[in-house]
């Protein structure tokens, strides 16, 4: 039996959602394969001939030939650790030719994308999206993204109640050890201490109260929208994500139209055809973007409120031309 359609996934190999897709394809008998990122390019073998392409040989991996997919799920990029005895110099610069190799190889792929890299990379900055959002008619919170200390003190008087959060990255690693970074309220003494502030920009937003954080899981067309009741648990009011309570209430919802119409032209504009979105929704009903993430993670709604998310994502990924041939 050979190949003449397959679904292509570029992951890690500590990916569950990956694998939780990759579970439902494989009861639907969708053909596909699966390259796990950390593995280029120390335990990889890799060839690329842009003249193969016409006669069916995209990638050659390992010794197999994988012909032009129909589908690519682009999922997560992820380094492999330094080989003991291997100079961190080195190790980047094979890191980094390899990934140039690999993506240079799939970014020009006709076979549909979800999401294609250069969607993803242009997602992922706060600013963008902000203004997109703003774009299609999203309410979105009063915002200054600064490094500026006076710029900060002004907007504390003129947003009122403040928060403050990364620009990028949720994450950091300082003496060794990686920590996180939520989502945090400024308060008035922290006007004092705005030294550091000018060493790095972030994102300073009203504080908006709230009834519900809103987490809508987009797949294509297709929404499914959960409202997690964050204000029941003090840790979580501001960020949801800062409570160590796994049994915060979820609810499963269904969004206003224009909402809905409004975030499928959000996905459009991004060129996305998956994302996590947050939203907020205020005791008065207003619904507040706060941000997209365009790899989001959805198994822990999925397993609390059984949405079928993995089942949509798989079934947009096979679609009705991917079949075997004798």
């Amino acid at each position: 039996m050979t190949i003449s359609r397959y679904v292509l996934i570029v992951s890690t190999v500590a990916d569950i959602a990956t694998d939780d897709v990759i579970k439902r394809l494989t009861e639907k008998s969708v053909p596909h394969r699966r390259l796990n990122t950390e593995d280029f390019p120390f335990h990889i073998l890799f060839a690329f001939n842009p003249e193969m392409i016409n006669q069916g040989a995209w990638l050659e991996v390992n010794g197999e030939v994988l012909p032009p997919p129909t589908s690519i799920w682009y999922r997560r990029f992820r380094s492999p650790p330094i080989p003991d005895g291997m100079d961190s110099g080195v190790h980047h610069f094979c890191v980094q030719e390899s990934r140039a190799a690999l993506l240079g190889a799939i970014v020009g792929s006709s076979a549909r994308w979800m999401s294609h890299p250069s969607a993803i990379w242009q997602s992922e900055y706060k600013p963008l999206q902000l203004s997109i959002a703003s774009k299609v008619g999203l309410k979105v919170p009063k915002t200054i993204i600064t490094n500026d200390p006076s710029a900060i003190r002004k907007a504390f008087i003129d947003f009122g109640e403040m928060i403050v959060k990364p620009v990028r990255t949720g994450y950091v690693s300082y003496a060794g050890e990686d920590h996180s970074i939520f989502t945090s309220q400024v308060l008035q003494e922290h006007l004092d201490e705005l030294e550091n502030a000018t060493l790095s920009p972030s994102i300073y937003q009203e504080l908006i109260p709230k009834s519900f954080d809103i987490r809508v899981t987009i797949v294509g067309k297709r929404l499914f929208s959960a409202a997690i009741d964050s204000q029941s648990d003090p840790d979580a009011s501001v960020d949801w994500r800062h409570t160590a309570n796994p049994l915060l209430p979820h609810y499963s919802i269904t969004l206003p139209q224009e909402i809905q119409i409004k975030l499928l032209k959000l996905m459009e504009l991004l060129g996305l055809n998956f994302a996590a979105i947050d939203l907020i929704q205020t005791p008065d009903g207003e619904y507040i973007f706060l941000e997209v993430n365009p790899n989001g993670q959805w198994l822990w709604i999925d397993d609390i409120l059984n949405l079928g998310i993995s089942d949509a994502v798989a079934d947009w990924l096979s679609v009705a031309e991917i079949t075997c041939q004798n």
